[in-house]
This record gives C-alpha cells, sequence and structure tokens, in this order.
C-alpha cells in the first residue's frame, strides 16, 4: 500500500496546480503593464539634432528620441480669435449652462482642413493627435459617476462654418450644427502639419512613443509646443514638466541649443 502513496501524492499536486480557472482569472495585472502608457514618450527642449537623433533636455537631464520616415510632426502656436475663421476645424472645451444650454468654451484648439475633413482630427477633451485612444468600457460594465464640478463640461468638434464676433457656429461630423461663444480669456492655439525640417534647437517638444529599457524614446510623433509665461518649457508628457532652460553644454555630433531659436 505503502509504494501508492507517492502516485495520490502527484496526483493530488496536479489537481491542485490546475484549479478553476476562476481563480487563475484573478491575477493581478503586472504593474509594469498598467504604467506602459503613462511611462511613454518624452518632452522637454530641444537641444541637439543629428540626423534622426533629437535630445532633449529637461528636469531630470538628456533623453534621446530617434526619429524615422513614419514619424510624424506638428508644430503648436499661440492664436488668437481673429485665427478662427470659416473653414477652419476646431476642438473646443467648456462649460454649458444648465439653464439656457449655451455653451461657452475656454480652450480652443484650430487646425486647417485637410483633405479627410475635420473629421480626421479624432481625439476628445485633453487628447492629443497620434495619442493611444482610451479602451472601450465592456458590454455591461458600470459607468464611471461624472465628477463634481464637470456634469455640464461641454466638447465641440467640427468645421467651422460662421464666424460673429465671439460666437462661432460648428458644423460636427455627425448632428445638427453647434453656436459656441468663446470665452475673452480663452486659451487659444493653432496646430499644424510640420516636417523634420522644421525642428530647431531651443524648441519645446513632446515626443510620443515607446521607450527602451535605457529611457530613449523611438518616436511615432513630435509636437513642437509653445514655451510657457517666463519663455520655459512647461511640455507636460512621458519626460514630466517643468521649467528649465536651454544649454545643456556642448553635446559631441551635434550643435548646441540656442533657447528661443
Amino acid at each position: 500500500m505503502n509504494r501508492f502513496l507517492p502516485l495520490l501524492a502527484v496526483a493530488a499536486f496536479v489537481l491542485a496546480a490546475c484549479g478553476s480557472p476562476a481563480s487563475a482569472a484573478k491575477t493581478s495585472p503586472s504593474p509594469a503593464g498598467a504604467n506602459a502608457l503613462r511611462n511613454n514618450g518624452a518632452s522637454g527642449q530641444l537641444v541637439q539634432v543629428n540626423g534622426q537623433m533629437l535630445i532633449l533636455t529637461g528636469p531630470n537631464g538628456d533623453t534621446t528620441v530617434t526619429v524615422t520616415t513614419t514619424t510624424t510632426y506638428t508644430k503648436t502656436s499661440i492664436a488668437t480669435l481673429a485665427d478662427i475663421v470659416k473653414g477652419t476645424c476646431i476642438v473646443a472645451n467648456g462649460q454649458k449652462d444648465p439653464t439656457s444650454g449655451a455653451i461657452t468654451t475656454t480652450t480652443v484648439r484650430i487646425s486647417p482642413k485637410t483633405a479627410a475633413g475635420c473629421a480626421a482630427l479624432g481625439f476628445g477633451p485633453g487628447g492629443n493627435p497620434g495619442a493611444t485612444p482610451r479602451p472601450t468600457p465592456p458590454a455591461g460594465a458600470t459607468p464611471r459617476p461624472t465628477p463634481s464640478g464637470l456634469a455640464n463640461l461641454a466638447f465641440v468638434t467640427g468645421e467651422v462654418t460662421a464666424v460673429s464676433g465671439p460666437s462661432v457656429t460648428v458644423k460636427p461630423a455627425a448632428g445638427a450644427n453647434q453656436t459656441i461663444t468663446i470665452a475673452s480669456a480663452a486659451t487659444i492655439t493653432n496646430t499644424a502639419d510640420v516636417t523634420l525640417a522644421a525642428l530647431q534647437n531651443g524648441q519645446c517638444l513632446r515626443a510620443t512613443g515607446p521607450k527602451d529599457a535605457s529611457g530613449n524614446v523611438q518616436a511615432t510623433s513630435i509636437t513642437i509646443t509653445p514655451a510657457g509665461p517666463s519663455g520655459t518649457c512647461t511640455t507636460g508628457g512621458g519626460g514630466g514638466r517643468g521649467g528649465f532652460g536651454g544649454g545643456g553644454g556642448n553635446r559631441p555630433g551635434g550643435s548646441t541649443a540656442t533657447p528661443g531659436a
């Protein structure tokens, strides 16, 4: 009888290891996987362009960014109400009056209309062109409650069809036209496609793309962003944010930064 005991022990071990799939499914996801998107990309001041290699400097030092022939480039610049004209593509965030339904926007982003129209914008509040879209919640999932103060948040995107002072009429990709009012203190920016040749030392950049183990970024998109109020780069993203000037010392294989160039 004793010679069967080892076999019984092995059988019990196998049954335990092959427990119910439900138990195995409860394993917590890897923290690295959860933070993968957040840790992607980098931002900072451009201090060197050497072919397809860029060096960005920030509060935590330098970051090497590599671009390819498929990397896209955009430039965001400060705009005014006068830049919002008929035929412009617009993305506007603001508040909707709960009584009248009137929308007053405080953040406006405009860009030229492309061959694909304004529907090609394809990003929502706070989003960025080229960014990974948020995953769709599974069917039957309970929606998150709306945070306090955001119940009347409004988001309008489409093509500008009419402008009368601060009143702007927008034609969305679907549905009826919407008329919005641009607040007098609204932040208005203009985004346009550019090429690698537009990059200059001293510019503030945001690079979107995966990081390798050394922290280097393989950029799928590059955005030139305006400097902050004090003239320093305050772009947010994978490389962090903060005020920092140019310089960074001489770097072999390329020129040094010229702040404000």
